[in-house]
């Protein structure tokens, strides 16, 4: 690797200390890998800290096999013509699976040794060997590499006392100890970057296909250097087995055996939350799913111990994630352990059903598993909460479903998938929403429950709606139709037939469109005049909308305003839908103020609710307003505000 301009930098900073006389001066630092490639920001960083003059030591830290010790080792040959009193390195042991962590005792008399010092005149104490020890350093350009520190007192006697040397200290762990009391320099190691990883590979395979490669090796250097010595290894076998494929037959050269190291040094609550992290599907976790998967109240401290150990990585306040490899090894670990997967299960789901009742006040309920007793689900004070929940856990709901269908949770699957329906709908993450809805189709077939049925195969349909896949959506909802027929419940079948009618709608087929409303409208209870009606009413004059029926369109939808209004408590999703609605007639009818009027209303609501479709309809009816009145400005800035949502929205 070429680092000459940060190499001189650091030659001009030590020009003019005195030096000792060469005879007998240590160098111990190991050989080097020929092909090291890549961490060019960290060998800058560790150049910085060296030309600083007032860092003498630096701590790096980072997970297992990813090659801490290979940087230390490649900087520390650039720079070892800066230490010509002495290079020195010793492998403190903080992780080995069958030796225990170096005492300080024999790590100094190591350097004392190796500066001839004769053994009968190394005191016998400790405190009086690493006096000694920083006495023969002193004034001297020395550089100390201490190599897999366990902690941070295993190496704090060794420090140097004074700016002439320089120590360089690897650990998987966060040695924050060596930070807060003796200015250490951290330097937190990461997994390669996709380029870094593929100029590995080809630094010692030549010009291959590197993408699967890094991809399944996650960008830890230990795993790529096991890969490239195995040229025949086939894609197939490391795509099946992982860990089996990263293993070369010795603990040193084997994924599994060094992430094990690091796992022997754990508390066992540690340990324990780490093998049933493994459970997780990903990529993420909070701390409080975290803290029902293990069955506690708080595991805080157990996390913390495990990002101090870089077998956990803090990205976002109290959120962590590992990478695939560790992920894999844990999952191996946990093996099957069904009542901490029923407490994670538990925690997501009633956590989503609770955040999608936060957005919309009336909803058909689901009776829910009963709750593990020691897992607490999150409550909602309103629409923001519950949105910024399912923002920062929209990847883990992505998954959980086909997690939960695979092992054996079928209900928890399917109910998670209804849980997750307001969020899809008024974000308009309908990819989002395929995923989770095509998940739940087996579960809930295999649970052989029809009304459950019957609203899975709804919301798939309803979700392929809003992606223009129109005859596969309209086999869903007459599924759901006979579903619902064939236990004779007539809410549910209401629900289809509405969703038939708004699937007609979109097609523009808008005779049947208005016929199936006229059942929805016909089924529906005569008791009922709340929310169900009012939402039946806005269907019906949309659809005489669409026939330019105004009148009777506009007089429809001013009933389901009516009922709305009575509400308590308010159903501010209704007004919203039955406003935007109202405002459409009413420009088709060339009532331009009012049609302006009720769509600022239904802004206000749409916004408040965080429903992206809502507040582009109720922009470009705005911006129809706005131009029909004279006011180019005015629409030409609702409807670019509108454009834009719109965008996002098809990504």
């Amino acid at each position: 690797m070429e680092n000459t301009p940060s190499s001189a930098v650091v030659r001009a900073s030590w020009q003019g200390l005195p030096s000792v006389p060469s005879g007998g001066v240590p160098r111990q630092l190991p050989a080097v890998v020929s092909t090291f490639s890549g961490r060019l920001d960290e060998l800058a960083q560790l150049d910085s800290a060296l030309t600083s003059g007032a860092v003498v030591i630096t701590a790096v830290n980072g997970t297992a096999g990813v090659g801490k010790t290979a940087l230390a080792l490649h900087w520390a040959h650039l720079v070892a013509d800066q230490f010509p009193d002495g290079q020195l390195y010793v492998n403190m042991r903080g992780f080995e699976p069958d030796r225990e962590p170096m005492p300080v005792e024999e790590a100094v008399r190591g350097f004392l040794d190796a500066f001839g010092v004769p053994s009968d005149a190394i005191p016998v104490s400790l405190d009086a060997q690493t006096a000694l020890f920083r006495s023969k350093i002193a004034g001297r350009r020395v550089l100390l590499v201490l190599d897999n520190v366990n902690n941070a007192a295993q190496v704090r006697p060794l420090l140097p006392g004074g700016s002439t040397c320089f120590a360089l200290i690897t650990s998987r762990n966060s040695l924050a100890g060596l930070v807060a009391e003796h200015g250490a320099r951290p330097l937190r190691l990461d997994l390669l970057s996709d380029d870094e990883a593929a100029a590995l590979l080809r630094a010692r395979l030549g010009d291959v296909d590197t993408d699967e490669l890094v991809e399944l090796c996650a960008g830890l250097p230990l795993a790529l250097a096991i890969v490239a010595s195995q040229p025949n290894t086939s894609i197939a076998e490391l795509r099946d087995e992982r860990l089996e494929a990263l293993d070369l037959g010795e603990e040193h050269v084997s994924v599994r055996s060094v992430f094990s190291w690091s796992l022997r040094a754990l508390s066992e609550p540690a340990a324990r939350l780490f093998r049933l992290l493994g459970l997780h599907p990903g990529p993420d976790v909070d701390a409080r799913a975290a803290a029902a998967l293990a069955g506690q109240p708080d595991c805080r401290k157990a996390l913390r111990e495990l990002v101090r150990a870089s077998l956990l990585d803090e990205y976002l306040p109290g959120r962590f994630r590992f990478h695939d490899l560790l992920r894999l090894y844990a999952r191996e670990l946990a093996g099957t352990d069904d009542e901490a997967q029923r407490r994670m299960f538990d925690f997501y789901l009633h956590t989503a059903w609770a955040a999608d009742r936060a957005f919309v006040t009336y909803r058909i309920g689901i009776d829910l598993p009963p709750l593990d007793p020691d897992v607490v689900p999150l409550t909602f004070a309103g629409p923001n909460d519950a949105l910024d929940w399912f923002a920062a856990e929209r990847a883990v709901l992505t998954g959980l479903v086909g997690r939960a269908a695979s092992a054996g949770f079928d209900v928890h699957a399917w109910q998670l998938a209804l849980s997750t329906r307001s969020y899809v709908h008024q974000q308009g993450r309908w990819r989002d929403g395929l995923a989770v809805y095509r998940a739940a189709i087996d579960p809930v077939n295999r649970a052989c429950d029809p009304l459950a049925q019957a609203r899975v195969h709804r919301g798939l349909g309803r979700i392929l709606c809003q992606l223009s896949e129109f005859d596969e959506a309209e086999s869903l909802l007459w599924s759901a139709l006979h579903f619902a027929t064939s236990v004779d419940d007539n809410a549910q079948c209401t629900r289809c037939q509405e969703a038939l009618s708004t699937l007609y709608a979109m097609q523009e087929r808008h005779e049947h469109a208005l016929q199936h409303a006229e059942v929805a409208m016909l089924m529906h209870s005569s008791d009922d005049d709340g929310p169900w009606r009012a939402s039946l009413y806005v269907m019906m004059g949309r659809c005489l909308a669409a026939l330019t029926a105004y009148d009777a369109a506009f007089s429809t939808t001013t009933k389901a305003l009516c009922l709305l209004s009575e509400l308590a408590p308010r159903d501010e999703f209704g007004e919203s839908e039955a406003l935007t609605s109202a405002s459409h007639i009413l420009a088709q009818m060339g009532e331009f103020k009012l049609s302006l009027e009720y769509a600022q209303h239904a802004l206000v609501l749409h916004r408040r609710l965080h429903n992206r479709p809502g507040i582009v309809q109720a922009l470009y009816h705005i911006g129809d307003a706005h131009g029909a009145l004279g006011r180019p400005d005015e629409a030409r800035l609702a409807k670019d505000e509108a454009r834009a949502i719109l965008a996002e929205l098809q990504e």
